[in-house]
């Protein structure tokens, strides 16, 4: 079953070409999901149980303009253990696609802090549609840290960074990720492909380094902690 809304492109969500953000992109993937979850009955009042994002794949092929209206689409493609795959579209009135997006999530219990199945008579209410793809894989490849990076920066993650769960937001990282780009890129649009693996939550307080590197058609940011004892997240962009 595919869920969708309306939403307006506002003047928040747009760069200086009033052109929508990758970061505001996802915030309607994000609100969407969470309006689908709340009509299946899997809202945040209905069970301890919460569904992390492991990994995102986006492919913008025309961006929102400000004051645009878009049309934003989620449907379950399946569910393999605790692990669940979920497409994402943003099209415009007249029906064509705008950006398309693949996820991959675990489902956790906000209360043990343990992973768990979710049992199939709930998932049976999502109503998956493994035959309806822009993607045509369900699960994406893990990215890899790059071994030597080309320079480093230091972030401070205090309370705006936060969301309901009690963690840094995974949208946060790519907005971190994004203020490494140079700046010819990143004023030019930055990336209209990208890629993120969500290995770890960061919490309030915590130092991250955002550690870039690039080559000739791809820019790679791993989010380390100060200590650098794991990895939070790697993001790449195709530029």
């Amino acid at each position: 079953m595919v869920y969708s809304d309306k939403f307006y492109v506002g003047f928040s969500d747009v760069d200086s070409r009033l052109l929508m953000t990758n970061t505001a992109i996802l915030r309607v993937f994000e609100d969407v999901c969470c309006m689908q979850g709340e009509a299946v009955g899997d809202g945040f009042s209905d069970s301890d149980g919460r569904w992390f994002l492991t990994a995102y794949h986006v492919k913008v092929f025309s961006r929102p303009k400000y004051n645009d209206r878009v049309f934003a689409g989620t449907w379950s493609r399946g569910m393999k253990g605790v692990a669940a795959s979920r497409e994402f579209e943003l099209r415009d009135a007249e029906g064509n696609l705008l950006v398309a997006a693949l996820s991959n999530w675990a489902r956790m219990n906000i209360s043990t802090g343990k992973l768990e199945r979710m049992d199939a008579e709930s998932f049976a209410k999502y109503e998956s549609e493994p035959e309806r793809h822009n993607f045509p894989e369900l699960w994406i490849q893990k990215l890899r840290e790059v071994s030597e990076p080309q320079s480093e920066r230091e972030f401070y993650v205090d309370r705006r960074l936060i969301d309901p769960n009690m963690h840094m937001n995974n949208i946060r990282y790519l907005e971190l990720a994004e203020l490494m780009l140079p700046d010819e890129v990143f004023l030019a649009g930055g990336a209209d492909e990208f890629e993120i693996t969500f290995r770890k939550a960061t919490a309030c307080g915590e130092t991250l380094l955002c550690q870039y590197s690039e080559d000739a058609d791809s820019r790679t940011v791993a989010v380390v902690p100060k200590d650098r004892s794991d990895t939070r997240a790697i993001v790449k962009m195709y530029v």
